[in-house]
């Protein structure tokens, strides 16, 4: 018995049929993107109104395909593919909002992925050759007036045999069960066995964590949204 194509397998096909990004149907029907990855990657099924849209906005798709999984993927007919720019301006980063920071400390350990984040667009000259960026949310104005609640910086991490050579930047840390965004100016990890992480606001003050305390780092790069204020 021929095993039956999954709704998600069908929607991949048809999505490559079309030429089309992930970006740019989610544009299309107004959706945010990791609605559509969290649909491909098995998370999630898409709803009887996403799959009309689809089709309604996409009228060279065979409902008999997305549907039943009958061939072709798309229709005969005059009906003209969409056409998406060569050269997609932004790129879709993994995204950590503040509320799901607590569950992001909850879940970390080495070799953890990404995977389960939403994703965030931002353009690519941000994003640049940076290797697996990460957006994340800034959660207080403990590093104002530069990065004040709501903005989002985007960050690489940092490989834990690194840690101790970090210093003079603004990094992402998680130690204990807590997630800051700090600023490290002194790196003691080596001589102290300790590192400093500094607020810029001057009433945020200073923390000190001892190195059997780190359980992750990562430097921030530059700020994708400053909130108006």
């Amino acid at each position: 018995m021929e095993e039956e194509i999954t709704i998600q397998e069908r929607l991949r096909e048809v999505f490559e049929a079309l030429g089309i990004t992930i970006y740019q149907i989610a544009k299309d029907l107004g959706e945010n993107s990791s609605k559509f990855y969290n649909i491909l990657n098995g998370r999630a099924n898409p709803s009887y109104d996403t799959i009309a849209r689809i089709l309604q906005s996409y009228p060279q798709v065979s409902a008999d395909y997305l549907l039943r999984g009958v061939l072709p993927v798309l229709r005969d007919g005059n009906a003209r593919v969409r056409q998406t720019a060569v050269d997609e301006p932004y790129r879709d980063v993994p995204y950590l909002p503040v509320k799901f920071h607590a569950t992001f400390v909850e879940t970390y350990t080495e070799g953890f992925g990404y995977a389960d984040f939403g994703a965030y667009q931002v353009h690519k000259d941000a994003v640049g050759f940076l290797k697996k960026p990460v957006v994340i949310e800034v959660s207080g104005n403990s590093m104002s007036p530069q990065l004040v609640d709501g903005a989002r910086i985007i960050a690489t991490e940092v490989n834990q045999g690194d840690w101790m050579y970090q210093s003079g930047g603004v990094f992402a840390v998680v130690y204990r069960d807590f997630f800051v965004v700090k600023r490290i100016r002194e790196n003691e990890l080596l001589t102290r066995q300790y590192l400093t992480l500094h607020s810029d606001n001057p009433l945020g003050g200073s923390i000190s964590v001892p190195a059997q305390d780190l359980r992750g780092l990562w430097k921030v790069h530059g700020i994708v949204f400053a909130p108006v204020s």
